[in-house]
C-alpha cells in the first residue's frame, strides 16, 4: 500500500532572519601568530615538549629510511652474488 504525500503548505515570502550558529571564517590561518606579548610559562613549556616530540619523530623515520636503504642495498648486492 502507497502513502500519500502530504500536501506543501505555501509558506510567507518574507525570509526568516536567524541567528548565525557560528562566527564565520574569515581568511586562513597560515602564517605568523597573531598573538601579542610575551607567551606564558605553560605555553613556553608545552611549546618545547612537542618541538622535542617532533625531533623525536624526525629522528626515527630518518633511522627507519636508513635501516631500509642499507637492507635495499644489502640484499642488492647478495642478489647479485647468488645469481652469478
Amino acid at each position: 500500500m502507497h502513502r500519500t504525500a502530504t500536501p506543501r503548505v505555501e509558506r510567507e515570502a518574507t525570509p526568516v532572519t536567524r541567528t548565525l550558529a557560528h562566527r564565520p571564517v574569515r581568511g586562513s590561518r597560515t602564517g605568523y601568530s597573531r598573538a601579542m606579548g610575551t607567551p606564558s610559562g605553560a605555553l613556553e613549556r608545552s611549546a618545547m615538549l612537542e618541538r622535542n616530540f617532533i625531533s623525536k619523530d624526525f629522528r626515527r623515520l630518518a633511522i627507519v629510511v636508513g635501516i631500509a636503504i642499507a637492507l635495499l642495498v644489502i640484499f642488492g648486492v647478495l642478489e647479485g652474488v647468488v645469481l652469478k
